[in-house]
């Protein structure tokens, strides 16, 4: 039997890494119902903290992808704290605003991440001191992470701390009427969507052995948003579906980042015009829910 191609193994890969991503964003928009701009900030710093981490001071990766999570998940709720206080038009932008900021830290504080120049040669992933040393040793760890990242989203949405993100989602007055605390619920989400991408962030650093400042760019919220929204939001498999088909589809026609942009925006204009659901109404779920409370 033939071997897979080194370059169906990298689109799988990057594949996994978009789920992750994925169920950051799912998290924020789909169940708790705000529009964070802030995913590519998260998923910068857990890239960033987990290359120096090990470079400068050797840590494996199992340290360095918990780290990462961590970071992101704290983060989350730094951001969370003041910006949730704001109106959701405020919100969006404040999580913009957050994502610049750090690309400008990123391309100017020189001594720690070289700047514009980025940081190479960060070394594979070790965990508990074995090298994922091959991309078939990345995909398999991407598909068990991917696994994992999957089922953590059905844990927590299906939790009493998920029906409740739901329920202040879907009627925040009743919510706050039945006794639940909008703004913990809502960082609770901010916490989970920062922890999912930070650990994104680790593993694309350490696959790709190099990062720079435009990982904090806008193309990745608009990469997100098209797989989310066509997906389905708020649904557990609709979102997973559009990660696999939009990582997978501009590396096979080979778009230029010009075309592929003016695509996603078209796409995103006709899927909120036309078809709001997106594909979830073909996982035979309305997209309200994904932990069996839609109607």
């Amino acid at each position: 039997m033939n071997a897979i191609s080194p370059y169906l193994l990298h689109i799988g890969i990057m594949t996994g890494i978009f789920v992750l991503l994925v169920q950051s964003l799912n998290i924020m928009l789909g169940y708790s119902g705000l529009l964070s701009l802030a995913t590519p900030a998260l998923f910068g710093m857990g890239a960033y903290a987990s290359a120096l981490l090990t470079m400068r001071l050797g840590w494996d990766s199992t340290l360095t992808f918990t780290c990462a999570t961590a970071i992101g998940a704290l983060s989350g709720l730094a951001l969370g704290v003041p910006s949730l206080r704001l109106s959701r038009h405020s919100f969006v932008i404040v999580t913009l605003s957050a994502t610049l900021l750090l690309q400008l830290v990123a391309s100017n504080w020189i001594d720690l991440t070289r700047g514009s120049l980025g940081i190479a040669d960060i070394p594979t992933a070790r965990l508990f001191g074995v090298a994922l040393a091959s991309k078939e040793a990345w995909l398999a760890f991407m598909v068990v992470l991917s696994a994992l990242a999957i089922a953590a989203t059905w844990s927590i949405v299906s939790s009493r701390l998920g029906r409740a993100m739901v329920a202040v989602r879907d009627n925040e007055p009743l919510a706050v009427a039945a006794g639940i605390d909008v703004l913990t619920m809502r960082l609770f989400a901010f916490a989970c969507s920062g922890a999912f991408a930070g650990l994104a962030g680790a593993c694309y650093a350490h696959y790709l052995s190099f990062i720079d400042p435009g990982i904090f760019g806008f193309s990745i919220s608009e990469s997100l948003l098209v797989m989310v929204i066509l997906g389905g939001s708020g649904t557990l498999w609709g979102p997973v579906a559009g990660a696999v088909i939009f990582t997978a589809l501009p590396e096979v026609l080979r778009m230029a980042p010009e075309l592929k942009s003016l695509l996603y925006g078209v796409l995103l204009l006709l899927i909120v015009l036309f078809m709001p659901q997106g594909m979830a109404r073909w996982f035979g779920r309305p997209a309200a829910t994904g932990a069996g409370a839609g109607k």
